[in-house]
């Protein structure tokens, strides 16, 4: 909106806006008397600002002349509009194209997803396109973020392009020819298990014919087995009943003596035990005269007669012992042998186990071997993904740091204040022409510190900082490097191991052995069974690797490799040329506020000169001391000292310096006059110095620091000058009422203690800003 249209007709408005705090406020300086205001039709609006005495706000007082405009002023301002329109329209669509080129980057180059680029990008449009066609703040700040785009954070963004390039593609790559790699193999194991399965069938076909042999065999011994169970089991207890009598016969005739001879024996024990009970009560009874029955021990052989019975039993004794010795071993030896001739032992086994103990078959394992590959490759993608995302969020960072860069421009008047351009040269020359001090050229130490804007010299700092850059992308470099090397690598094994079995790879059997059976029968069917399964063992194949499950490796591509070494050398280029790029924000924000710019060039001057002049101070204070140590000063410095406090004093020390010799000033050596001299009232204290020392010392004396007295007569005329000088500028402040809005508000960014002069100052609202 035009900026009359917000100005009442015919009426006064006052408001009160409150102060900023990064805003410097000064007094509106008066216009030149030498120059008479000039009034346009883009001047006739007044806005004067002036410092309220009731708090901290300014009081505006806005204003509009009344009048028609005339036909060509009208025409002025319509074109005017225009070209703000037209520059509106065409911040607008410089917008969009930034939106626009930011989704395709996304969408070719990191490999986003489409409805990713599709959200970011309307919202960028929208917010940057309008942004900058309906804002100059805006506009200023995006305009900034373009250098730095191509200074620190466009390289930051370029190694974020880079590794994201570099995820999306050979790292990538290498894992789908780990993935191929896998199923290849699994593939492999499972087509030769497949065939080793088909193998063992086709071998165990003619051995079912030998089991139904063997189990016909079987049949048939277990009815034979039958028969002859029962025919062994008669004979058994045949043999059993003949052993039995034989048994019970013999025992008869071994136990027939003993009973004999038990049975017999009886009346001679009988005996024998009575006459030793007769012995026995005997020695009881008579005690001392034992003796006496010894006459029983002599009867008692009689008892022997009682044996003669036992001879009969001799005779069944002796018969026993014969047949013992004689009968049991021969009868013995015929059971065993009839024994050994009816039994027989007939053991027919068969053994065919096949172990088929699997709760999974061989096509679900590859497929769970398969699935755990893939969640391995799955975790690094997924972690990979937020990397294409971040380079919206470092967009939104880098504005971010542009709208600081900008508010520490218009706030910090030291901010990146380091440059001298041709707007301060200007500056220069002009200041100089009407008398004031001259900043260039710079001294030596002063040019290490301000530089030019396309001096290709960089300070300290910069250098720092472009040596950080360049180590940094160096690292990307050696890291890019490793991976691209690894996945060519991969692909020239894989590649290899292609060719070398691009046919099928068969196991045979290196030796084949013919057995051949002869004869019939049971057992030779059987045999003939048996040979045949082992040469169906023989005679298989099996193929190790096939056609089938050929490798077919991914092939590196070699322009994303181009893209990678495309982007590290851009890197590199911005690394190296960050310290001249970043000199372009201040350059953009110059022309986007020159007020502003003039306002930061006086202070940078005002500062160089006050830098110089501390400087300047110092080293006078250090040359004043020294050299009233050293006692110089003149003859009669001690008493022209004493005479100027006097009245008269002044002409005294006039006539006694044409007659002595004259004096200096202990600051610059320069000979003191009556009108250049100042003294210090320090009792004692030999300072005397010319007026430029005394004005450039601050009214301080270096010796005894203490404050110095010029000449009264000086200081009245000097204060004279001054008063006139105030009331020339209060006369002149009136007739600058006619100033632009434009003029107004580069002296409201100028700066309270610049320290230039009203002159200086109001001459340079004709300057234009220049980079």
């Amino acid at each position: 909106m035009p900026l009359f249209a917000l100005i009442l007709n015919s009426k006064v408005q006052i408001s009160k806006v409150p102060l900023k705090a990064c805003s410097p406020v000064v007094l509106k300086e008066p216009p030149l008397l030498s120059e008479p205001p000039v009034l346009s039709a883009e001047k006739m609006k007044t806005n004067h600002t002036a410092l309220a005495d009731g708090g901290g706000a300014l009081r505006t007082v806005v204003g509009r002349l009344r009048g028609r405009f005339s036909g060509p002023n009208r025409w002025r301002n319509a074109r005017r509009h225009l070209l703000q329109s037209g520059r509106s329209l065409l911040a607008f669509g410089f917008g969009l194209f930034l939106a626009s080129l930011h989704g395709v980057v996304g969408l070719f180059v990191q490999k986003q997803p489409l409805w990713f680029c599709f959200y970011t990008t309307q919202v960028l449009a929208a917010a940057t396109a309008f942004g900058m066609g309906l804002s100059a703040s805006v506009r200023a700040s995006v305009m900034i973020v373009l250098p730095s785009l191509f200074s620190n954070f466009g390289k930051k963004f370029l190694l974020f392009l880079f590794l994201s390039l570099l995820w999306s593609g050979p790292v990538t790559n290498t894992m789908e020819n780990i993935e191929r790699t896998s199923a290849s193999l699994l593939c492999g194991a499972e087509l030769a298990a497949n065939q080793t399965q088909e193998l063992m069938q086709r071998a165990g076909t003619p051995l079912f014919s030998s089991l139904d042999k063997i189990r016909e065999i079987g049949r048939n011994a277990l009815a034979a087995a039958g028969r002859i169970r029962s025919f062994i089991d008669t004979l058994t207890e045949s043999a059993r009943h003949v052993a039995r009598t034989l048994r019970n016969v013999l025992h008869f005739l071994v136990d027939i003596g003993d009973v004999c001879n038990e049975q017999l024996g009886t009346p001679f024990r009988k005996c024998w035990a009575l006459f030793s009970e007769a012995r026995g009560n005997c020695d009881e009874l008579l005690g001392e005269f034992s003796f006496l029955c010894d006459i029983v021990d002599g009867f008692r052989p009689l008892c022997h007669l009682a044996r003669a019975g036992e001879l009969f039993c001799t005779i069944p004794s002796y018969i026993a012992r014969h047949l013992k010795e004689r009968l049991e071993a021969p009868v013995v030896a015929a059971f065993a042998r009839i024994r050994r001739e009816l039994e027989f032992n007939f053991s027919a086994s068969v053994t065919y186990d096949v172990a088929a103990n699997s709760t999974r078959s061989l096509q679900e394992i590859t497929q769970d071997i398969m699935g755990e590959v893939s969640s391995r490759i799955h975790v690094f993608q997924q972690l990979g993904k937020p990397i294409a995302y971040a380079g919206f969020v470092l967009l939104l960072l880098s504005f971010i740091r542009a709208v600081q860069y900008r508010r520490k421009y218009l706030c910090d008047l030291n901010f990146d204040n380091i440059y001298i351009t041709r707007t301060f040269e200007e500056l220069e020359r002009q200041v100089s022409s009407q008398g004031g001090a001259s900043v260039l050229p710079l001294t030596p130490r002063e040019a290490k510190i301000y530089l030019t804007p396309l001096s290709f010299r960089l300070n300290a700092k910069e250098k720092r900082l472009v040596l950080q850059d360049v180590i940094s992308v160096f690292r990307h470099l050696v890291l890019g490097s490793l991976v691209v090397a690894l996945d060519f690598l991969v692909f020239w094994l894989l590649d290899q191991v292609h060719h070398l079995v691009e046919e099928d790879v068969v196991a045979r059997a290196p030796v084949l052995v013919r057995v051949a059976v002869n004869g019939t029968g049971y057992a030779s069917d059987i045999f003939r069974d048996l040979v045949a399964s082992f040469n169906i063992l023989q005679q298989g194949n099996i193929t190790v690797i096939s056609r089938k499950c050929l490798l077919v490796p991914s092939e590196p591509d070699r322009t994303t490799c181009f893209i990678l070494g495309f982007l590290l050398g851009l890197a590199l280029l911005l690394s190296l040329t960050r310290g001249f790029v970043q000199r372009c924000r201040r350059l953009i924000c110059a022309r986007c506020y020159p007020e502003r710019e003039l306002g930061r060039l006086r202070h940078l001057r005002q500062q160089i000169l006050d830098q110089r002049r501390t400087l300047g101070i110092a080293l006078r204070s250090a040359a004043a001391r020294f050299r009233a140590d050293q006692g110089e000063g003149g003859a009669w410095g001690g008493l022209e000292k004493l005479l100027l406090p006097l009245p008269g004093g002044a002409h005294l020390c006039r006539l006694l310096a044409r007659l002595l010799a004259p004096v200096s000033c202990l600051s610059c050596g320069e000979v003191l006059t009556e009108s250049n001299m100042a003294a210090c009232d320090a009792p004692q204290c030999p300072g005397l110095y010319c007026r430029p020392c005394f004005h450039s010392l601050g009214n301080t004396c270096t010796v005894c620091v203490g404050p110095l007295t010029p000449d009264l007569e000086d200081i009245e005329e000097e204060e004279y000058d001054s008063s006139d000088e105030d009331e020339g500028a209060e006369s002149t402040t009136a007739g600058g009422a006619d100033r632009n809005q434009e003029e107004s508000s580069e002296d409201d960014w100028s700066s309270a203690d610049s320290g230039s002069s009203f002159r200086s100052v109001r001459s340079l609202q004709r300057i234009s800003v220049h980079p």
